[in-house]
């Protein structure tokens, strides 16, 4: 049986924090540059399938307005969890915070399944989300 990981490779690190400064700006296609298409979006409420990159920013623009309107200041995550999955593919298992002006923080975990094609060199990129307790 594979064992959880409790610490991600720098690289990981680096890439999650990278993808939490997008969200930070509320930049939706910076957002979306992290993502593999085809890429999956999957939360209690709805799913989402992109097959381009144009829904797939749609989308990513969509939730940043979202936020943006709702007196977003800043996202910040913790690491929950993670697996290795050899050279290729990585889970992590995240929590985040959403902090609003004048509103309790929101909580809610998110496990992301990164993939690196080509050679162990290339970029990670998202290519599924689950967002798991998430309140609408």
């Amino acid at each position: 049986m594979r064992r959880l990981e409790t610490h991600m490779p720098a690289d990981i690190r680096q890439f999650f924090d990278a993808y939490r400064d997008a969200f930070n700006r509320l930049d939706g296609r910076a957002v979306s540059a992290f993502y593999q298409v085809p890429s999956m979006i999957s939360n209690s409420s709805n799913e989402g399938l992109f097959v381009d990159a144009e829904t797939l920013i749609a989308n990513n623009e969509k939730l940043c307005a979202l936020y943006r309107n709702s007196g977003f200041v800043r996202s910040e995550y913790v690491e929950n969890a993670s697996i290795t999955q050899g050279d290729h593919f990585f889970v992590a298992d995240l929590g985040w915070t959403i902090h609003r002006d004048n509103q309790a923080p929101q909580r809610f975990n998110t496990t992301y399944q990164l993939v690196r094609r080509g050679d162990a060199a290339a970029a990670w990129k998202i290519e599924h989300v689950t967002a798991y307790s998430e309140k609408q």
